[in-house]
């Protein structure tokens, strides 16, 4: 029959020998979750890469753009600058919630090209998101959509799913910018 301290110092050996097991066992690096806008257009939600967002505006009188794309809502003035207002759904091919424009957002984006805004139906909240493995679309036939993701972080919208489609910024205005530039002018 072992002592009781012979105990005690087995049971205190087979502890650290678990402990350090487990520190030799590599934890795989967690991967960063993209961070999105959350926002409704078109009675669909989207997520917005935060790293093209600059700011979320409330809706601003804009100037008509004459035979501009039908997605074109028009022009605003901001510190100096023109910027163009593309409707989301509009640009997507979805139909326009029939809501009133007072919970309306524009999506200041921050684009190197040109100044655009984005109208939104509403922006919700930033949160995480985790990509998922479908490769459906929705029904939409837009490229600018890349996939969908399941919201991590917070209630973006409660009253919502929480799947968004997740947008592409730089395919969503391909059709709305010049095809290329003209150089040495």
């Amino acid at each position: 029959m072992r002592s009781k301290e012979e105990r005690i110092r087995n049971i205190l050996d087979e502890r650290t020998e678990r402990l350090a097991n487990r520190r030799g066992i590599a934890a795989e690096p967690a991967e960063a979750l993209p961070r999105v806008l959350v926002c409704s257009a078109g009675r669909e939600r989207f997520g917005i890469p935060i790293g093209s967002v600059a700011e979320v505006l409330p809706p601003q009188e804009c100037a008509a753009v004459p035979a501009g794309p039908s997605a074109l809502v028009g022009l605003f003035g901001r510190s100096g600058r023109l910027v163009s207002v593309i409707d989301l759904a509009l640009a997507l091919g979805l139909k326009p919630d029939s809501r009133d424009h007072d919970g309306q957002h524009f999506v200041l984006l921050r684009y190197v090209q040109l100044p655009v805004a984005l109208r939104v139906d509403r922006a919700y909240a930033v949160a995480d998101v985790t990509p998922l493995g479908d490769t459906e679309t929705i029904g939409l036939s837009s490229d600018a959509v890349t996939g969908h993701g399941k919201v991590q972080t917070g209630t973006a919208a409660p009253d919502r799913d929480e799947t968004v489609s997740l947008l592409d910024i730089e395919r969503l205005l391909r059709s709305f910018l010049p095809s290329s530039s003209v150089s040495g002018v």
